[in-house]
C-alpha cells in the first residue's frame, strides 16, 4: 500500500472525529460572534474523502511525500471553519475574537504578495486571513480534540463565494484545464468582487452615519458597528475588547441614548490597559441617570436580589470614585485630561492613602471587572465587604477635594 493510500485509509477511520472537531470549534466561535454583534455566516466541515485524495495526489507532484507524517504536517485543513463576513473591515475584530478563544499555531494573510505582478492577471485574487488553531484546554472538551490543529478562514461573503468557484475550476478541474478566456472571466469576476467589498465598506459607513443620527440605539448590530467605526478611526492603539457585555447591557435596558454613547466614547482613555469596550461600558453606566439600569443588567447574571443590590451599590460607588479621581487630578495639575483617568499618583499624595489602600484599589478594580462581565459569582458577604472597603477609600479621597460645591455633590452621590 502506498503512503497516500495509507494516509487516506487512516483518514476514513478518523473522518467522524474531524467532523466533530469542526462542529465544536464552530459552536465556540459562532456563539461569540453572535453575542458580540458581528454579522457573519459561519459554516464548518470535515474534508471530503474524495476531495482529500485529489488534493494529496496533486500536492505530491511537488512535495514528493516520503512518509505519512509528511502528509499530516502539510495538510492542516482536515477540519475547517469558514467565517463569511457581511463587512470585510471586521476581519480585524474577528481575528481578535479567534485569538481569545483558540491557541494560534499560525496565521496567514492573503494576498501574501499583494504588489507582486501576476502573469496574465489584473486583479489581486483572494483576500482573507487563515488561522491554524487548536481548541483551548477545558474540562468541558475532551483532551483528544485540543491536541489537533484545524483551520479557520475569515473573508467577506463575496470573497468566499468567488474563491470557492475559482478553486474548484482552476485547481480541481473536472473537464480539463481552463482556457485563457475562462481564466480571464474568473479574473474579471475577482475584480467585481473586490469592487463589491469596497461597496460593502461604503454601506457599513452609511449605516454608521444613519445610526449616529438616531436619538437612540436599540439594535446590537448597530451598536457594535458604531463602536467599531469609532475604534478604528480613533483608538486603534488599544485592544477593541469584548462587545458582548455592552450588548448585554443594551439588551437589559432596551435602548442607549446616542448622545450619551458619543459622550462616553469621548471619555475613552488611551493611557490605561483596559479595552475600548470595557471603558465604554463603564462610561455609559456612569452617564446613565436611570438607577434601575444597573439592576436590570446584573439581573441577567443572577436572580438573587441581594446580589443584584450589592452589585449596584459597589458599581455606583466605583463610578463616584472615578469622578473623585478625575476631580483631584484636575485640581492638581492635570486640567486637560479626560474624565475617568485612574491616575492614583496624585490621589495617593493629596488623600494620604496608605500602600494597603492602594493595593485594595487595584484588587477592587479586578472585582469590578469580574462582576461587570459575570466571570465570578460573589457571595453577599464578599459584595458587602468589597463595598465597605471601597466606600471608606472614596470618603477619604472626597475630603481632599478643594472645590466645596463639587465635594458636597460627590458626598451626596455617595449616599
Amino acid at each position: 500500500m502506498s503512503i497516500i493510500d495509507n494516509f487516506i485509509k487512516q483518514y476514513e477511520k478518523e473522518y467522524d472525529f474531524y467532523k466533530q472537531l469542526a462542529r465544536i470549534g464552530h459552536d465556540v466561535l459562532e456563539d461569540e460572534i453572535i453575542n458580540r454583534g458581528i454579522k457573519a455566516i459561519i459554516s464548518n466541515r470535515a474534508k471530503r474523502i474524495d476531495r482529500l485524495k485529489e488534493k494529496v495526489i496533486q500536492r505530491n507532484q511537488k512535495k514528493n511525500y516520503k512518509s505519512k507524517r509528511a502528509i499530516e504536517k502539510d495538510i492542516v485543513d482536515l477540519a475547517g471553519i469558514r467565517v463569511a463576513l457581511y463587512f470585510p473591515s471586521e476581519r480585524e475584530i474577528v481575528g481578535q475574537v479567534i485569538e481569545e478563544l483558540f491557541d494560534i499555531e499560525e496565521t496567514k494573510t492573503f494576498p501574501e504578495n499583494p504588489h507582486k505582478p501576476k502573469h496574465n492577471k489584473r486583479f489581486s485574487g483572494y483576500w482573507a486571513t487563515h488561522y491554524r488553531v487548536r481548541l483551548k484546554k477545558s474540562e468541558e472538551i475532551d483532551k483528544r480534540f485540543t491536541s489537533t490543529v484545524f483551520e479557520i478562514q475569515v473573508a467577506s461573503v463575496l470573497m468566499h463565494a468567488w474563491s470557492e468557484v475559482e478553486h474548484d475550476l482552476v485547481y480541481k478541474p473536472f473537464s480539463g484545464n481552463l482556457t485563457e478566456e475562462e481564466l480571464s472571466i474568473l479574473d474579471e469576476i475577482n475584480g467585481l468582487v473586490l469592487t463589491g467589498e469596497i461597496a460593502l465598506e461604503r454601506l457599513q459607513k452609511a449605516i454608521t452615519e444613519r445610526t449616529k443620527q438616531q436619538s437612540e440605539i436599540t439594535d446590537k448590530y448597530d451598536l457594535t458597528n458604531l463602536m467599531f467605526y469609532n475604534y478604528k478611526n480613533n483608538f486603534k492603539k488599544m485592544n477593541f475588547g469584548n462587545t458582548e457585555y455592552l450588548n448585554n447591557y443594551l439588551k437589559a435596558i432596551d435602548k442607549i441614548d446616542t448622545k450619551k454613547l458619543t459622550e462616553a466614547i469621548s471619555k475613552i482613555n488611551l493611557n490605561i490597559k483596559e479595552s475600548f469596550s470595557d471603558q465604554l461600558l463603564l462610561n455609559i453606566m456612569s452617564l446613565n441617570e436611570n438607577n434601575d439600569n444597573l439592576k436590570k443588567y446584573y439581573s441577567q447574571i443572577t436572580t438573587d436580589k441581594k446580589k443584584v443590590s450589592g452589585f449596584e451599590l459597589f458599581t455606583k460607588t466605583w463610578i463616584v470614585f472615578e469622578k473623585v479621581i478625575a476631580q483631584l487630578n484636575q485640581e492638581n495639575g492635570n486640567k486637560n485630561r479626560k474624565n475617568f483617568i485612574p491616575n492614583l499618583d496624585i490621589v495617593r499624595e493629596v488623600s494620604h492613602l496608605t500602600q494597603k489602600e492602594i493595593n485594595q484599589i487595584h484588587q477592587l478594580r479586578k472585582v469590578r471587572n469580574q462582576m461587570l462581565h459575570g466571570y465570578e459569582s460573589f457571595t453577599n458577604d464578599q459584595l458587602e465587604k468589597n463595598y465597605k472597603q471601597l466606600k471608606g477609600i472614596v470618603e477619604k479621597c472626597i475630603e481632599a477635594i478643594q472645590d466645596e460645591d463639587i465635594k458636597n455633590k460627590l458626598k451626596n452621590e455617595l449616599k
